[in-house]
């Protein structure tokens, strides 16, 4: 008798048990489609912000293309190590200049080490003619030539604890054209800054946060 009765609570812990997992996947999912056009709208809104503020300082700084890059994480390597990489998320261009945003998803950072090593340590990279990394950064001069790029100025982005989470980049399909004014630079930094803020938001609205 004891035994069928310790069965028959057993059962019953289970089925409530399931029925309880049940319940809470069928909300789980409800929650989740209902928060996708949510997080659509928002991040949508916060992406055509980024792209007419990206408009407007190529305009203000004679830029050919401007381009937002992430830094992120792709497959693990067979040892475990992070496989890290850098895409380009964001791209405005004037007309004429050819959009290489497709082009530039996934890029090893290992293809490019010098070139994040500089610009994470010194903050910025400014160059008047692409020539002068031939030799010092040929993965990089490659990429940028495959870009039609003749002067560049990159800058870091970071999040709120000053971490490097990706760079912001001016370019131009001439050379000697990233002597800035302090105005222009000054316009750039603005950019920077607006999109450090707004990148930041994504990740909160993502974590729950107001």
């Amino acid at each position: 008798m004891d035994n069928l009765t310790t069965i028959i609570i057993s059962l019953t812990a289970l089925v409530t048990a399931i029925g309880g997992l049940i319940v809470a996947f069928k909300k789980t999912k409800k929650e989740l489609v209902e928060s996708i056009p949510k997080r659509i709208k928002k991040q949508t809104d916060i992406d055509t912000e980024i792209v007419k503020r990206m408009e407007q300082v190529k305009e203000i700084v004679g830029a050919d293309r401007v381009q937002i890059y992430d830094f992120h994480n792709g497959i693990h390597y067979a040892n475990g190590r992070s496989a890290l990489k850098v895409s380009c998320s964001y791209e405005v261009c004037r007309v004429g200049c050819k959009p290489s945003q497709m082009l530039l998803q996934g890029i090893p950072i290992s293809c490019i080490p010098q070139f994040i090593k500089n610009i994470i340590n010194a903050g910025e990279m400014k160059t008047n003619n692409l020539e002068e990394i031939k030799n010092t950064m040929p993965s990089t001069y490659e990429l940028k030539k495959s870009q039609n790029v003749k002067s560049f100025y990159d800058i870091i982005l970071s999040n709120k604890a000053g971490e490097p989470i990706g760079f912001l980049a001016i370019q131009f399909t001439k050379t000697n054209m990233v002597e800035f004014t302090e105005a222009k630079k000054n316009e750039i930094l603005r950019l920077k800054f607006f999109i450090e803020e707004n990148l930041e938001k994504m990740v909160e609205k993502k974590n729950g946060g107001k």
